[in-house]
């Protein structure tokens, strides 16, 4: 928002907090008949130019999406936009507050729209659809979750990632967007900050042991616990988990509910890896390799369907002689 109506900043954060106890107090059937201009308030409040604001304001969405759940599905990706002014503002405690009413919001559009809001999120766009009106308006695709993972702040990345695994368990269309979350998972890693690494193992880990209880799964999964399957290149368990290096923060061979979750997604994100190892920008390449590493760590030999393009890339990666990291 630009020069909002009231130019007192004090007065803007009182009426922010005035509607963050509205939202939290009153029943929702006493709402519905006001329910448009109530999102409309609170996503006012979420786009201000005062951080205090937009961290009340994110308050009152997150209490209103609570309160409405599925009823304000329609309402899901506008205020799902609502919350990018938070992601991009320059203090790290408001990008937190966003992120930490980021799920609320996606709970009111599960099942339909709020995939909408993750591809906003991630800068998606539909290659079998022409946007007419580009042509002569043409519009930016923001990466917010990219940006996440650079943060310069320790805390905001933590928060990310505990936003990104709290989808992963909690939201209850989650196997819709887990080819979009997982990479991100993964790449937590390889943060520069340990805590945030081992913190990221750790969730990976809870995320396939979740994946494993899941009664449709729990039988699949049962023979291959109970038979004590080795795979073929453990040469029928003689390579056991002291004689295999794997890069920190992975202590020991993955669980196989993480291994098999990511199994099912790495298809997905492969070949754009194999052009970010070929990018003119170094930390793009870093980037890019790291993320194919731990993907192998936890993919295994599962790998071998897709060697032909792998070998290729690898070979590319190690002639990189400007690069000795790559």
């Amino acid at each position: 928002m630009i020069d909002p109506p009231e130019d007192s900043e004090a007065v803007r954060v009182q009426i922010a907090e005035i509607t963050t106890v509205i939202m939290r107090k009153t029943f929702f059937d006493c709402m519905r008949s006001y329910i448009d201009n109530l999102v409309n308030i609170c996503k006012a409040l979420c786009m201000d130019p005062y951080g205090e604001v937009i961290i009340e304001g994110t308050r009152a969405i997150a209490a209103l999406s609570r309160a409405g759940g599925d009823q304000l599905i329609h309402f899901c990706e506008p205020m799902g936009r609502a919350l990018f002014t938070a992601f991009v503002h320059k203090h790290a405690k408001v990008r937190m507050a966003g992120l930490r009413a980021l799920f609320d919001v996606l709970c009111t559009g599960i099942w339909k729209n709020s995939v909408f809001v993750f591809e906003a999120m991630i800068g998606f766009r539909d290659p079998n659809l022409v946007a007419i009106k580009e042509f002569y308006d043409p519009s930016t695709k923001v990466n917010y979750f990219a940006m996440f993972v650079v943060d310069r702040s320790i805390a905001t990345r933590k928060c990310f990632y505990q936003t990104i695994a709290k989808c992963l368990i909690d939201l209850p269309d989650k196997i819709d967007h887990e080819g979009r979350l997982f990479p991100y998972l993964i790449s937590g890693l390889f943060d520069e900050n340990t805590d945030i690494c081992n913190m990221c193992y750790e969730l990976i880990e809870e995320i396939g042991l979740r994946h494993e209880e899941y009664p449709e799964n729990e039988v699949k999964l049962r023979e291959l616990k109970q038979f004590g399957f080795k795979s073929e290149w453990t040469y029928d368990g003689l390579i056991t988990d002291d004689k295999v290096t794997l890069p920190a923060p992975i202590v020991t061979r993955p669980r196989l509910g993480s291994r098999i979750l990511v199994r099912s997604y790495v298809r997905r994100y492969l070949k754009a890896l194999y052009k970010e190892l070929a990018d003119w920008i170094e930390i793009s390449q870093e980037r890019a390799v790291k993320l194919l590493m731990y993907s192998i760590c936890y993919v295994e030999e599962f790998m071998t369907q897709y060697m032909d393009h792998l070998l290729v890339a690898i070979y590319k990666a190690i002639q990189n002689k400007e690069n000795k990291i790559v």
